[in-house]
């Protein structure tokens, strides 16, 4: 695993990239807190048939009413404790 400040990052972009296009786990630290740079496919980014198909399910659903809307902390409290 190659971690890099984000100085780091900035000055290594290419050989970073290049990294995790081989497969490399790259991450980036700013502070606390940590990012993966990681490659993503075409596949990935696009909005297959299928998907398109679940997406207008859930989408009738919800307007049907057939789901859950929590609104609150103390809705998602509720719900989970009503479980």
């Amino acid at each position: 695993m190659n971690t890099m400040t984000v100085s780091g990052f900035r000055r290594n972009m290419a050989a970073a990239f290049n990294k995790a296009a081989e497969g490399e786990n790259v991450m980036v630290r700013r502070g606390t807190q940590v990012f993966a740079i990681v490659p993503v496919s075409d596949d990935e980014l696009t909005i297959t048939p299928e998907l398109q198909a679940k997406i207008d399910k859930a989408r009738a659903e919800i307007k049907a009413g057939k789901c859950v809307t929590l609104k609150s902390h103390e809705d998602i409290d509720k719900y989970f404790d009503s479980l």
